[in-house]
């Protein structure tokens, strides 16, 4: 019993930890970075200083620094919304292909051994389950193609 006592004691004492506020969240005006994200070639990253933020934009070495205005805070947005998902959408290619190839490796294995599980619905559910990986695949890297495209639109045309 005791040991469940010194447990919860431990676990509220770093709960309490985690939410104290620091002396880095009193102080104003200072310096950091409060955004990130990479994708494709395309990189972002978002500093704050005081009051304003500036935005490091880089794609294959060429890099562009703006400063957050009012007529350049909706295409900034974007662009960061592009990359985030493009992220994404990559991540969903390459595990959606992965499924494909491993059930056409499963089928040529099974195909090669002669195996019973290609006779009857056998065939029907490796065909269905190529197909869903096939479809899934290539929707992705449509969604991923218009992705990149919006990229290229909300890039302020300085980067390529």
């Amino acid at each position: 019993m005791k040991k469940y006592v010194l447990l919860m004691l431990f676990a509220t004492i770093l709960l309490l930890a985690a939410c104290s506020k620091g002396e880095r969240d009193e102080v104003q005006g200072y310096s950091s970075v409060i955004g990130h994200g990479a994708a494709m070639g395309y990189q972002y990253i978002v500093v704050k200083e005081q009051d304003t933020f500036s935005w490091d934009i880089s794609y294959k070495g060429n890099t562009l620094l703006i400063e957050e205005n009012e007529d350049n805070v909706k295409n900034l947005e974007n662009f960061m919304f592009s990359v985030n998902e493009s992220e994404l959408e990559l991540g969903t290619l390459i595990i959606s292909f992965s499924y494909f190839v491993l059930v056409v490796i499963t089928a040529l294995i099974l195909y090669k051994k002669k195996s019973v599980l290609l006779k009857g619905s056998g065939t029907l559910v490796i065909i269905l389950a190529g197909a869903l990986g096939l479809y899934f695949s290539l929707v992705t890297a449509v969604d991923l193609s218009s992705l990149l495209h919006e990229i290229l639109l909300y890039d302020t045309g300085h980067l390529n």
